[in-house]
């Protein structure tokens, strides 16, 4: 094992935990309840919870009914006496859902990115942040990923890079993270060679990144028919979708599993895939609900919906069945991984709909189908490919017939987009969008 490597394992996480830092005990009870009682242990966590809400968050203490009935059955009692939450509800009275037995000195103060729209600025708790990193080891760690390994990061803008002191930011990404972090903005085709060379003199033990600045940097290094001389555990897609293409062109560039971590800064690690392909729920951290959009009742497994999210870790501002501002679906399904917890189906699905919806036009049709585009996602009913312009000419148009101040269609892209999981879609509420970093 690398020295520094070996000094973060077994000289800095002890010394860390000797200090009260959580991370490795929690790691270690995910690590057991992913393949015995993660049910369970979402099932006590939630109750725990809506008792903590019901005697000291001012939000719910209303809205809960007797012990007797929680203790019964908390996830009745979840989505039927607690109503859903959207961020701009929780924004109008963020004070209300604070807890009264957390003393302000243990709160810590984060908001989201809020580059679509109004920041949302909540408090968390120490354990609640050791929580999240918990859960982010648990899925790094089924590709045999620890906190020890040596990892490059392609992240960021200058101006979210340039809030931290740059030379105390380097020390501690890489003497206690043994990380580097590169710039979105100096990856470009003539420097290259340089960051090639880079990456095979540092020889980390896996990428992670925004799903659009991996894709590029692999297509930058396809292009150059440049196979750098690496052996990735994983690379590690973050904050965005990440598309079947993308995961494709990953794998071949660098010639390793890719690793699709799902999740939002005010909501922790929601899901993460494994090596057969799962992509699995934090079920002990967290209760995900799919819901219809029009009645928000709760849709069949495999159904497509809106997402409520419970924190089962936000003990200092609980927001009960939060709404991000995401879709998905859930299954009922177990992965040859062996490991019981839930799973969100895979974007593939949702392809298939859209090419058997594509199939029955063209029989609907026949003669009048437009058959230059059969290999396309994006056509209308006719068959006829969307013209690039289609979607800003008609963005511009729905705002204006609704008196909404007119902005561009770039405007709406997050750069902190959290959900990375394949068929978690970005949508339009309140223009906002979540970001697992």
């Amino acid at each position: 094992m690398p020295l520094h490597k070996y000094m973060i394992e077994h000289l800095l996480y002890p010394a860390m935990q000797h200090k009260g830092n959580q991370i490795r005990a929690i790691l270690n009870e995910l690590q057991l309840s992913q393949k015995a009682n993660a049910p369970a242990v979402q099932y006590q966590r939630l109750i725990k919870l809506l008792l903590h809400c019901k005697q000291h968050v001012p939000a719910y203490a209303g809205l809960l009914p007797d012990d007797s009935v929680i203790l019964t059955d908390p996830m009745a009692v979840l989505r039927t006496r607690i109503p859903l939450l959207p961020k701009t509800n929780f924004q109008q009275n963020p004070e209300a859902y604070l807890a009264d037995d957390i003393p302000a000195s243990s709160r810590i103060a984060n908001c989201t990115g809020g580059s679509t729209g109004q920041p949302v600025h909540f408090y968390m708790t120490r354990h609640q942040v050791e929580s999240y990193e918990a859960a982010r080891w648990r899925g790094l760690s089924w590709y045999g990923i620890t906190q020890g390994s040596r990892s490059v990061m392609l992240w960021g803008s200058p101006i979210e890079l340039s809030k931290q002191a740059q030379l105390k930011n380097r020390l501690k990404e890489s003497l206690l993270k043994n990380r580097r972090i590169l710039s979105a903005y100096n990856l470009t085709e003539q420097d290259l060679t340089k960051h090639v060379r880079f990456l095979e003199h540092y020889r980390p033990e896996y990428l992670y990144g925004y799903a659009t600045i991996l894709t590029a940097f692999a297509q930058m290094l396809e292009n150059a028919h440049i196979t750098p001389n690496l052996s990735l555990k994983a690379v590690v897609s973050t904050s965005e979708t990440l598309e079947k293409w993308q995961e494709e062109l990953l794998s071949r560039v660098f010639r390793c599993p890719v690793a699709n971590e799902y999740g939002a800064r005010d909501a922790g690690i929601l899901a993460y895939t494994c090596p057969d392909g799962g992509i699995h729920i934090t079920a002990e951290n967290c209760v995900i609900e799919v819901l219809d959009p029009v009645t928000h009742e709760p849709v069949p497994d495999g159904t497509s919906g809106i997402l409520a999210i419970t924190d089962l870790t936000n003990y200092v501002q609980p927001r009960l069945r939060y709404m991000l501002g995401d879709m998905g679906t859930l299954s009922t399904e177990e992965c040859c991984c062996g490991r019981r917890l839930p799973l969100v189906p895979i974007i593939e699905k949702e392809l298939l709909q859209r090419r058997e919806e594509q199939m029955q036009n063209q029989k609907l049709y026949r003669k009048s189908y437009d058959t230059n585009y059969l290999a396309f996602v994006f056509v209308n009913d006719m068959g006829t490919l969307f013209k690039p312009d289609y979607i800003t000419r008609h963005f511009k148009e729905l705002l204006q017939r609704n008196n909404l101040k007119v902005i561009r269609v770039h405007d709406l892209r997050h750069p902190y987009v959290k959900h990375t999981t394949k068929n978690l879609y970005l949508t339009l509420d309140g223009f906002s969008s979540t970001g697992l970093s």
